[in-house]
């Protein structure tokens, strides 16, 4: 069935259509709670911040947390697959950033900018955690996961980016097709966000369209896209001085991000592991669970503290450093 049929046969506008996606976040809230996941919200950094945690499981490093970073429209939630298994390296923080998921605002205004989401992230590790952390991060939060360690790196023992974004590419030219797209100023809008940001197109967002329109309506999205500047991208010069190990996990189909993105960090992150998942899109934390914590796993299992030097060989190399040990090369990663 073309997708102009199954078009026309769906009620767009019918009433559960607003309702579905709070609906489905609702019973993966319940899910994560019964599994063992704890709510908690604190003041961090001046904003109400809300995050889900989970303890580590028996025999996991007390001493390597790890906090996941949302991309935007999207809310911890997005992490509920993935949190139990990700607890057998450490305890788990899955944090709604803030104007997203059950956080609130910056005083006076209702967006966030990166450096603030950066802030939150830094006083999370310092007030809260207490110990330098593994960020795992997915598109707008693979973007702050990175800030945060150029800017201050003795808070991070390494990074995961799952589709980060932030490349700056060829300037604002580069991504004004995906902030037209973003708008979403009408379903046929939202249609080409889920054929970009999905592997496969779930056929429940199909019955869900106005909710998940709303979604990218919101403040927190609309003036976010509208405000960023050149400034908050990065430069290829700035991810080769990032000192800490990169993992990067990419899904083929994604289309969401501006083309380019993925050369733009594969080349330019210093000895970056790097996994490409076949058949997936913009969220592999969603799409493709399993493979996601298998490869934090492992990525974790290279980390050693106390970290005294940065990695060797800066550059576009495709082979991973994941220990501050000059001398530790592992294997060339192949697509999954």
């Amino acid at each position: 069935m073309s997708e102009e049929a199954l078009r026309r046969q769906l009620d767009l506008g019918g009433p559960l259509s607003p309702v579905l996606i709070p609906l489905v976040l609702g019973l993966r809230r319940k899910m994560l709670l019964r599994a063992g996941a704890v709510s908690v919200e604190r003041r961090l950094a001046g904003i109400r911040t809300h995050w889900y945690y989970v303890p580590g499981r028996s025999g996991s490093d007390p001493e390597l947390p790890l906090v996941l970073i949302h991309g935007i429209a999207d809310s911890a939630l997005t992490w509920a697959f993935t949190m139990r298994g990700l607890a057998r390296i450490g305890p788990v923080y899955a944090l709604d950033l803030p104007g997203f998921g059950l956080s609130g605002f910056p005083p006076g205004r209702r967006y966030t900018t990166i450096a603030e989401h950066t802030q939150v992230i830094a006083a999370l590790l310092r007030e809260e955690i207490g110990h330098p952390a593994l960020l795992v991060g997915n598109s707008m939060g693979g973007w702050i996961s990175l800030r945060l360690a150029q800017t201050q790196p003795a808070l991070v023992r390494g990074l995961v980016l799952l589709d980060p974004g932030g490349a700056l590419l060829n300037g604002r030219d580069s991504w004004q097709p995906f902030v037209e797209v973003v708008t979403a100023p009408d379903l046929g809008a939202v249609r080409r966000i889920y054929r970009q940001m999905y592997g496969r197109v779930p056929l429940p967002l199909y019955f869900s369209q106005r909710a998940f329109q709303s979604l990218f309506l919101r403040d927190p999205v609309q003036q976010f896209v509208a405000l960023a500047s050149e400034d908050d991208f990065f430069t290829a010069e700035e991810l080769r001085q990032i000192s800490v190990p990169v993992g990067l996990v990419w899904g083929d189909r994604d289309r969401f991000l501006p083309d380019g993105s993925f050369e733009f960090f594969r080349d330019n992150l210093p000895g970056a592991d790097v996994l490409v998942l076949r058949r997936c899109g913009h969220l592999p934390q969603y799409e493709r669970p399993r493979a996601v914590v298998r490869f934090v796993r492992r990525f974790a299992r290279r980390l050693r503290a106390p970290a005294q030097a940065p990695p060797a060989g800066r550059g576009a190399t495709r082979f991973s450093l994941f220990s501050y040990q000059p001398s530790m090369r592992l294997r060339r990663t192949t697509p999954e």
